[in-house]
């Protein structure tokens, strides 16, 4: 990604709490000026639960589908889904429409998710164990 990358902020919390989307919006943004990525827009799924198909993930798609951003930044990959097998979808369809899955708090790439060595299991569980439980 370059200093032209534009990128779309992804904030949810399952119980619903501006603290913990302020928190996330504050971490996710400093990602992307570190880098020097405009922000095109911050999608905000509050009170949406990590297992199913939160409604932000599909305006995110479409966002992404239509070219309108490179990258997409989370905190964590929980924010996606909770569901190892539906961040992986998330990652691979990131990655059909050339946008980067960036996470604020973890050091991760559409690499290390979609490789396929790491399956769909290993590697979700070692960081989902090692990330700190947040709502």
């Amino acid at each position: 990604m370059t200093t032209d990358t534009t990128a779309i902020l992804y904030l949810r919390s399952a119980r619903s709490s501006d603290a913990a989307i302020a928190e996330q919006r504050r971490l996710c943004t400093g990602y992307a000026k570190a880098r020097d990525w405009r922000i095109l827009d911050v999608v905000v799924d509050n009170g949406a639960g990590g297992m199913g198909d939160a409604p932000g993930l599909t305006l995110l798609r479409e966002r992404i589908e239509g070219g309108e951003a490179q990258a997409v930044i989370a905190t964590d990959l929980a924010r996606i889904s909770r569901d190892p097998e539906r961040v992986y979808a998330f990652a691979r369809f990131c990655r059909q429409h050339g946008a980067d899955l960036c996470c604020a708090t973890q050091t991760v790439n559409l690499d290390d998710i979609l490789a396929p060595a790491n399956g769909v299991g290993t590697f979700f569980e070692a960081l989902y164990d090692a990330r700190e439980t947040r709502s």
